[in-house]
């Protein structure tokens, strides 16, 4: 979410966290299954077994938790920079980039 739309909306951005962080959990506590068997049918479009796989292989790059993990902001530069010819020439400061502050009172 953009900074200024946060800063503005601190309630909103607290509640949009909340439901993230359960949804990780619910993630975590399902297998990718069950969790397609919530999903539209028109939403993997008769390739339920193709999703379900591909859900499976991506569950865990997902935290339990919601905290952004050790070293994650310098992977994910590394996959866009290696994609985006913009992200490789901008000098980015990763501590702007991303925040753990609404994640402790939602993960309890």
């Amino acid at each position: 979410m953009p900074t200024a739309w946060v800063n503005a909306h601190r309630d909103e951005a607290g509640k949009l966290v909340y439901a993230f962080v359960q949804t990780l959990r619910y993630m975590h506590a399902h297998s990718a299954e069950q969790i397609v068997d919530h999903l539209p049918r028109n939403y993997y479009d008769g390739r339920k077994a193709l999703y379900v796989a591909a859900l499976k292989s991506f569950l865990p790059m997902f935290t339990t938790d919601g905290h952004m993990p050790a070293g994650g902001p310098q992977a994910v530069l590394r996959v866009l920079s290696a994609i985006m010819p913009a992200v490789k020439a901008a000098d980015i400061d990763l501590s702007k980039t991303y925040t753990d502050t609404y994640v402790g009172g939602a993960a309890k």
